[in-house]
């Protein structure tokens, strides 16, 4: 938490010169009620872009998730590297794969010049309308939800079928445990497919990600 603070309060001081006019203006002194007005204004916009990226962020913690319960490897417990909430040790590595797949494209940069652009389209001191941030948040939750769910298809799919005909085979020899005794193999099977199709993956990510930054920029 600390580590995030000091790291929010040097983009601040990095960013301060560049926009220094645009955030003041003309204005020499400003008053108690229009200050509050504007820090108020500025707390929300800021608030909302943070939870859109956050939302993108997290798209592959959900889907590594997801992949995690359906693989079988739920059980495994592990310990999140951005969080304090508990999650597998798949969806840690799927999350942190991510992460730097990111800042090596450097999407971070491109996060901070979507920043600095948003106080072009959204001036300092002026109200953003409800309806429009409501529209934008729904647009985004949309879209990520549906790139979480295109993540994990693949795995999803192919562990659905594993375990329909491994049900089918144990009802045909209901002797045999062929479902435990496959369970093994299925999530070697499942890393396996999963490490052959992430590099597809992660560009879809990091691919939306992009445009949808690239969609703010003039």
């Amino acid at each position: 938490m600390i580590g995030r603070l000091i790291l929010a309060l040097a983009i601040c001081f990095a960013v301060q010169p560049l926009l220094g006019r645009q955030i003041f203006g003309e204005r020499v002194e400003i008053g108690p009620l229009l200050s509050a007005s504007i820090l108020i204004s500025e707390i929300i916009k800021g608030l909302a872009f943070g939870f859109w990226c956050y939302c993108f962020a997290h798209v592959a913690r959900f889907a590594g998730s997801a992949i995690a319960s359906s693989a079988g490897f739920g059980g495994i417990p592990g310990q999140p590297l951005d969080e304090q909430d508990p999650s597998t040790t798949l969806s840690t590595l799927i999350s942190l794969g991510a992460t730097a797949l990111m800042f090596a494209s450097d999407l971070h940069l491109l996060s901070l010049k979507a920043l600095i652009v948003s106080y072009t389209e959204l001036p300092v001191g002026e109200a953003v309308e409800p309806d429009w941030m409501l529209q934008q948040t729904l647009h985004v939750v949309k879209t990520t939800s549906t790139l979480a769910l295109q993540f994990a298809s693949p795995i999803l799919a192919s562990t659905v079928v594993a375990n329909i005909a491994l049900g089918l085979c144990s009802k045909f020899t209901p002797q045999f445990q062929g479902y435990f005794a496959s369970l093994g193999l299925t999530m070697l099977a499942s890393l396996a497919f999963l490490a052959w199709i992430s590099p597809g993956l992660f560009r879809i990510l990091v691919e939306s990600y992009a445009q949808w930054l690239g969609a703010s920029l003039p």
